[in-house]
């Protein structure tokens, strides 16, 4: 058994911890001893590595609605919806 499944307080701090920083991980905003902190975490737990891989997802499917087709994703998400109502799509 991996040691830190064998301590349960120091698993639901990692947990609460990886919880509370899954959005500045995702957006690297976490330094390096934190990136590792929750990475070490979502190995072991899988509540929180489905919780990065959803968040993930969700902050790749709102860069799509904020993008057209080949345009680069940095352009606002609300202008990129605008922008498909107006085309019909």
């Amino acid at each position: 058994m991996h040691p830190m499944l064998r301590h349960p307080l120091r698993f639901g701090r990692e947990h609460r911890f990886t919880f509370e920083h899954a959005s500045q991980y995702l957006d690297d905003d976490l330094d390096e001893a934190g990136r590792e902190r929750v990475e070490h975490h979502a190995r072991l737990c899988p509540k929180c590595h489905e919780l990065l891989a959803a968040l993930h997802r969700t902050i790749s499917a709102l860069r799509e609605l904020g993008t057209g087709p080949g345009e680069p994703g940095d352009s606002d998400v609300a202008d990129g919806v605008i922008a498909r109502l107006r085309a019909g799509r």
